[in-house]
């Protein structure tokens, strides 16, 4: 049996010890600063971490015993056959939003997630995140994770799987461009949010705008007011935008700010996602 069947077999109590025992796999800060400003992200990311979220990255991992991850699919199974129920739509939509019963012809809406909390005392799902940020961040720690023998070592993933993770990521906003009726590949991205250089994860964005680009797509991180619609497109400067990555709190796009973003969306001039 390897360490990881080993893991694998392991109930919650035996977790709760891992967790306060084990000191085997550690944040390599080398490894990290590589991953930061070489491999896939650029000069002085990794100091304006430091410098805006110094505690991004946690520096032990968290163990989850099989049970708890069975737990997990059976919540996510059991909220998803709710929600895709007509009764439950109608009766949500009832009171939403207007915009929310625009069909936005398909797009599911990237990194939908579903946060649980696990404690020595309790397991519980805490929100159903639509607009989950962190994906970048995780295929950063992936790269920065080492462990201090071979047995533990199988427990982490290979160095492949980072690269894995972020082809599946730009593979999920071009479905999401499919989604919405398109047969032409996709171009552009925005992403978007408000005051974005200002925000907490400022630094995730800056890594997707990299990895956008390095799949040949132009990318812009941009504040929802800076766009214009034209000739039925959605504009940021001279850039015809195709999809807008929407990390906004504005869920409804219901402010001011948002309002060529919201004009845009229910014209179908772009695909948003997420979308309200």
């Amino acid at each position: 049996m390897t360490a990881a069947d080993a893991v694998k077999s392991l109930g919650p109590d035996s977790m709760a010890v891992l967790n306060s025992e084990c000191f085997c796999i550690s944040l390599d800060a080398a490894a990290l600063r590589q991953a930061l400003e070489s491999e896939i992200g650029q000069p002085g990311l990794f100091e304006l971490i430091k410098q805006r979220c110094p505690h991004l990255f946690a520096a032990r991992p968290v163990f989850l015993s099989h049970a708890h991850l069975t737990r997990m699919v059976r919540v996510v199974q059991a909220v998803e056959s709710v929600v895709g129920m007509p009764a439950y739509r109608d009766e949500v939509l009832a009171t939403a939003p207007a915009i929310a019963r625009h069909d936005p012809g398909g797009a599911k809406g990237v990194f939908f997630g579903y946060d649980f909390h696990v404690a020595d005392d309790g397991f519980g799902l805490i929100e159903i995140n639509t607009n989950a940020g962190g994906a970048m961040l995780n295929a950063v720690l992936a790269r920065a994770h080492r462990a201090c023998c071979p047995a533990i070592d199988v427990l982490l993933p290979a160095p492949t799987n980072a690269s894995e993770f972020e082809d599946r990521i730009v593979s999920m906003f071009r479905r999401e461009w499919a989604l919405g009726g398109h047969g032409r590949p996709l171009r552009s991205i925005a992403v978007v949010d408000e005051i974005p250089a200002e925000q907490y994860l400022y630094p995730e964005f800056l890594l997707f705008q990299r990895l956008f680009e390095r799949h040949g797509l132009q990318a812009v991180i941009a504040d929802p007011a800076e766009f214009c619609l034209r000739g039925g497109l959605l504009w940021h400067g001279d850039v015809a935008i195709d999809l807008v990555y929407n990390r906004l709190t504005d869920f409804s796009l219901a402010g001011q700010a948002s309002a060529t973003l919201r004009e845009a969306y229910l014209r179908d001039a772009m695909v948003l996602t997420p979308h309200p």
